[in-house]
């Protein structure tokens, strides 16, 4: 049987051992909080380099200017919303992302707006985004849809009608389009690339999915020569319609 001696050397020893460990565990969390310090408020993380991508239509060195005050902050500590806010000036600027690169690169992904149509404001075509946004003037090799709208798209009826039906179009159908009128939500109608000038009555802005299939349809079984109007504007019972209108 072990004496009282020997039991109390064992307590002891299994007390020294537990006084060891938790100051073992003490002593590695605080480093822990020592080293989160030091690359928090301590140059050892800080931003030295920036790096913006994604700019083609937005100056590339004014948007690199715009985040300079970013430079110095350390990389855990970098605000989105400080970014956000220096952003906001550039309008073409629809989202961006941003990427820490330790130990001193900062990286910013910025996705421009993309144009969707063409639109006459004073006598200037104009490219927009489906949201009313002017991307820029129109280039000798843009070739999207052209809209035809009285004034400013932004907050336009006819515009936000035109564009729900341009975003219902499948790609390679919505590269055909040469011109959208929307008189109103409820009446938009289309004409194709070409000579012939097909026309497409769309009507309103119900069914979309549908009338698009069926409209691809229509169009694959005519001939980009011939003078018709494919009207989808009751996609359940579409109508071709022969000649020049």
């Amino acid at each position: 049987f072990p004496t009282r001696r020997s039991s109390d050397l064992v307590h002891h020893r299994l007390a020294r051992q537990r006084k060891i460990i938790a100051l073992s565990v003490t002593g590695s969390f605080g480093l822990l909080i020592l080293l989160i310090l030091a690359t928090m408020f301590t140059p050892l993380l800080a931003v030295e380099k920036l790096e913006v991508t994604g700019t083609h239509r937005i100056n590339h060195q004014t948007v690199l200017k715009a985040l300079n005050k970013q430079i110095g902050v350390p990389l855990p500590m970098v605000n989105t919303s400080a970014i956000a806010e220096s952003l906001a000036p550039f309008a073409l600027v629809d989202s961006f992302a941003v990427v820490s690169l330790p130990p001193h690169t900062l990286r910013i992904a910025i996705t421009e707006r993309q144009p969707i149509c063409i639109v006459t404001v004073a006598g200037i075509d104009y490219l927009y985004d489906p949201a009313g946004v002017r991307v820029g003037a129109v280039g000798q090799s843009d070739n999207y849809p052209r809209i035809a709208i009285v004034g400013d798209p932004k907050g336009s009826v006819e515009f936000s009608a035109a564009i729900d039906v341009l975003l219902a179009l499948p790609a390679d159908l919505l590269g055909r389009i040469a011109t959208v009128d929307a008189k109103s939500k409820d009446d938009v109608s289309m004409r194709l690339r070409g000579n012939a000038g097909q026309r497409i009555v769309w009507g309103d802005g119900s069914q979309s999915v549908l009338k698009s299939k069926v409209l691809a349809a229509l169009i694959k079984n005519q001939k980009k020569t011939d003078y018709v109007t494919f009207d989808v504007s009751s996609p359940t019972a579409p109508v071709v319609r022969y000649g020049n209108f």
